[in-house]
């Protein structure tokens, strides 16, 4: 049985990161290295329920540092998963959103490669306590819902931030590509990299690794309160997401 203690804080991380959400009236446009905001239609994208694939190893079957946990496909609303590009054209993706009962899915990770060869740090979640990812705007991308990747004259594919928070019984944890207090012009972290493979069916891809991004697969390591910073890793992922 979760104790009562982590649920409360991983809400309470969830919480934050989803009062980050950019406006639906506003997309970021990149003018000359500063970021400034274009007026978008007031109209909010409609939210896509997805089936979430978290690939264990590249095509070469190099393994990735963040994989599934071996139980198959996250489908939103199956399994306590909620997967979907909601609202504000973000990807928002929780392995277990309930407080009552243990988790039964969740993401794996591999920290044992630190940017650092020296960095001897590595944190110790809890697998059933790492469910919580969150996406969105940075400020050194522009940015388009993801919904509208590749339809009606929009790139198919775009960088933006993505964090995840994780836990054990006593310490949290924050994993941050380009988010957070990654989100600046000197981060070694890599953006998300967003992209569209298919318009019918519907199917979008997430990396840390693509042209819009200066970087690739590294992300950083922080306290639950970003205050404390572990470290940098690499950790190569590569999620599809493909309309339910």
């Amino acid at each position: 049985m979760r104790l009562q203690l982590i649920p409360l804080t991983l809400a309470a991380l969830a919480v934050a990161a989803c009062s980050d959400q950019p406006k639906p009236t506003e997309a970021a446009r990149v003018v000359r290295g500063t970021l400034s905001f274009a007026k978008v239609a007031s109209t909010s994208p409609t939210p896509v329920s997805l089936i979430v694939t978290v690939s264990d190893a590249d095509a070469n079957g190099t393994p990735y540092n963040i994989q599934s946990d071996g139980k198959g496909a996250y489908t939103d609303g199956s399994q306590y998963v909620s997967a979907v590009l909601d609202k504000y054209g973000t990807f928002a993706f929780n392995t277990d959103n309930s407080t009552r009962v243990a988790a039964t899915r969740w993401v794996r990770y591999n920290f044992n490669s630190p940017v650092d060869p020296s960095n001897t740090y590595r944190p110790t979640p809890s697998n059933s306590n790492n469910y919580h990812f969150s996406t969105g705007l940075s400020s050194f991308s522009p940015w388009v819902p993801i919904q509208n990747l590749g339809v009606n004259g929009n790139p198919n594919t775009e960088c933006g931030y993505m964090g995840n928070g994780m836990s054990n019984s006593k310490t949290t944890w924050r994993v941050s590509f380009h988010k957070g207090e990654e989100d600046v012009a000197t981060s070694p972290t890599a953006f998300a990299v967003f992209t569209r493979t298919s318009v019918s069916p519907a199917v979008w891809t997430v990396t840390p690794v693509g042209s819009c991004s200066p970087n690739s697969n590294v992300a950083s390591l922080r306290s639950g309160d970003g205050t404390v910073l572990y470290g940098y890793y690499n950790l190569p992922f590569f999620f599809t997401l493909k309309a339910k």
